[in-house]
């Protein structure tokens, strides 16, 4: 699939603090995986592990790529997170500013 037909999607990942936010969104940008990476402090996670509950302070990095660029998106990210099963979850971007779109879709390509 082409860049230009590439559907865009915001890709979401939690991490541990901003330290690794900032680590993971300038890695994932410079790399060209993703055009934007934004990232949200003090998120409250609550979850299940290792069978009982956990209340924790995340940082979110909301990013900005293509459904072509997922893969090797998350092998990135995989390689610099410090989460055991990190979250990372693509969706995809139904309706949007079609330049902004295209802008994504330049930016990654």
């Amino acid at each position: 699939m082409g860049t230009e037909s590439a559907e865009v999607v915001v890709v979401m990942v939690s991490t541990a603090n901003q330290e690794e936010a900032a680590k993971i969104a300038d890695l994932v940008v410079q790399s060209r995986l993703a055009a934007c990476a934004s990232t949200i402090p003090a998120v409250r996670s609550t979850y299940w592990w290792e069978g009982k509950i956990v209340n924790d302070q995340e940082v979110l990095i909301l990013m900005k790529t293509t459904s072509d660029k997922v893969l090797s998106l998350q092998e990135m990210i995989l390689k610099a997170h410090s989460y055991k099963v990190p979250e990372i979850i693509a969706i995809s971007v139904a309706h949007g500013f079609q330049p902004y779109l295209d802008w994504v879709r330049s930016e990654v390509s």
